[in-house]
């Protein structure tokens, strides 16, 4: 597979709140070769950019939601301009109602999307679970959100996220590729409510999926963990071994 292994640094937001700096190197040494900031945690980000390329990290992308991205987009395109990426992700989106409702947040995103071209940068889309729920007139967020041009909005699929909704995250791929560049490699136990857990620790059959997923244009794979009992940073090296051994299994 020729995708790259980065770390949603969401994953480790409590760490990086104590040390920043500290925790990327620890990031860096475990062997990840990206990250995907949601918040630069006051540093400057030209600085930051510096001490990234000592660490041999690049930054995928970075998320933001969708009131900073519609009110402060001129401040997150010279951000992301210092870092060395030009893509922005939406992270989350309150879960429409109704059809009515999702095509109006899908309206807001297109908006969005051509202002982000614009400004240089391309807008992507991170799905939850909901996004993935049929609503009451059969579609989907994600099928609405398909609609809009290629090169307006890719996806980041939560892979992690669409095995929750019930949609196998294979099908999920080949669906959308090549508009699914970035992709989230999330783990969760089995039952009815979502329970974190480490790659490979959990219910996803990563073993099958990350395999075969390698025909799909994805470039990065973002390992992340919404909450973590115990050590942010040893999870993260757990998922790290874990996707590394998947990834070079044979399909």
């Amino acid at each position: 597979m020729s995708a790259r292994l980065g770390l949603a640094l969401y994953t480790v937001r409590d760490a990086c709140a104590r040390d920043f700096e500290g925790t990327l190197r620890s990031v860096a040494e475990i062997g990840y070769e990206g990250v995907e900031p949601n918040d630069l945690f006051g540093r400057d980000a030209r600085a930051l950019r510096a001490l990234l390329d000592d660490l041999g990290l690049v930054v995928t992308s970075r998320h933001a939601g969708l009131e900073a991205i519609e009110t402060s987009l001129d401040g997150l395109a010279d951000e992301l301009g210092e870092l060395g990426s030009d893509r922005l992700v939406l992270s989350w989106i309150a879960q429409p109602a109704s059809g009515a409702e999702a095509d109006r947040v899908v309206d807001r995103i297109g908006a969005a999307a051509e202002r982000a071209k614009a400004a240089g940068l391309r807008l992507g889309f991170h799905n939850h679970d909901g996004e993935l729920r049929p609503l009451e007139d059969g579609r989907t967020v994600i099928d609405r959100l398909l609609q809009l041009d290629d090169d307006l909005l890719f996806l980041q699929l939560d892979l992690g996220w669409a095995w929750f909704a019930g949609v196998e995250p294979v099908g999920l791929v080949e669906r959308v590729s090549p508009r699914a560049p970035l992709v989230h490699v999330k783990d969760l136990g089995a039952g009815t409510r979502p329970r974190f857990v480490a790659v490979g620790d959990g219910a996803v059959d990563y073993p099958r999926v990350l395999p075969a997923i390698r025909d799909f244009d994805v470039e990065w794979l973002l390992v992340e963990q919404d909450e973590t009992e115990g050590d942010t940073l040893e999870a993260a090296r757990r998922s790290f071994a874990a996707v590394t051994t998947m990834v070079a299994s044979p399909t």
